[in-house]
């Protein structure tokens, strides 16, 4: 099965409700550095859309284009075989708006979107309200705000009523809280404890073992874990370690193959 653009999907194609049409899934990704989080991230269905506010996505894998959104029209996408990924550089919170009243407009050709990372973005948004200067109470409260719209306005694709996307994947680095005693996705103030509740997969990057080629084996782990933040929603519809691959490169699960086995497994 590939996934087909909202329109397209077969009518019998439903999540277990006979009027409801089948759902993407949102995925939060953290873990040290360099354990293919990025990678992951654009392996959705593809036209996938980047949200590049590391300003690293043209070292991640597939064809490209770029957008800037303030300046351009969205690209348009031929199909199967033109460019998989459409990098949007991210150097002010402003462009990150443009992106949404594109997306929420539904005139777009995306099926997956990647935000990499949510801490840069938060970021982008303190340079924006303080410059060099102290962040104050207020601040911090805009701040909140403004990485929750983030989060939820591309999550809200999912469910959009002409033009769903199928997947969104936050990327985060990870850090140690000593007040949950595990490791969880980087953020600062209140957001660290809110963000986390908003993913239908939340999950850490790990490598161990090696594929037959001798190249390194990059796992999702999203079970039950005493040191890491970790969970997901969907009641065994995938498994908890999965064993991270990318198309025609590397062998395994990919942002797109767990879409279908989600969607599969529901019917």
């Amino acid at each position: 099965m590939t996934i087909q653009p909202y329109q397209a999907i077969p009518a019998g194609l439903v999540n277990g409700q006979p009027d409801r049409r089948a759902q993407g899934l949102s995925i939060g990704v953290h873990s040290p550095p360099k354990t293919g989080k990025s990678s992951l991230g654009v392996s959705g269905p593809e036209p996938c859309l980047l949200i590049d506010s590391e300003l690293a996505g043209i070292w991640t894998p597939g064809r490209k284009i770029g957008w800037d959104p303030a300046r351009q029209t969205v690209p348009s996408w031929g199909g199967p075989g033109d460019w998989k990924v459409c990098d949007v550089p991210v150097t002010s919170v402003d462009t990150l708006f443009a992106v949404q009243q594109v997306l929420a407009s539904g005139h777009h050709p995306f099926n997956s979107i990647s935000v990499d990372s949510v801490p840069a973005v938060a970021h982008r948004a303190m340079m924006s309200m303080a410059g060099r200067k102290k962040m104050e109470w207020d601040d911090w409260g805009q701040l909140l705000r403004d990485i929750l719209q983030v989060i939820v306005g591309f999550k809200d694709l999912l469910v959009h009523p002409t033009n769903q996307v199928w997947s969104v994947v936050y990327v985060f680095p990870t850090h140690y809280d000593k007040n949950a005693r595990k490791m969880r996705p980087y953020l600062q103030g209140q957001s660290a404890n809110l963000v986390p509740y908003q993913f239908d997969l939340l999950g850490v990057m790990y490598v161990s073992g090696t594929h037959p080629d001798g190249r390194p084996m990059h796992h999702l782990f999203t079970g039950p874990s005493n040191q890491y933040e970790t969970g997901d929603r969907l009641w065994g519809r995938l498994p908890s370690d999965l064993i991270i691959g990318h198309p025609g490169m590397v062998p395994g699960w990919t942002v797109e193959t767990m879409v279908e086995q989600a969607i599969l497994v529901s019917q």
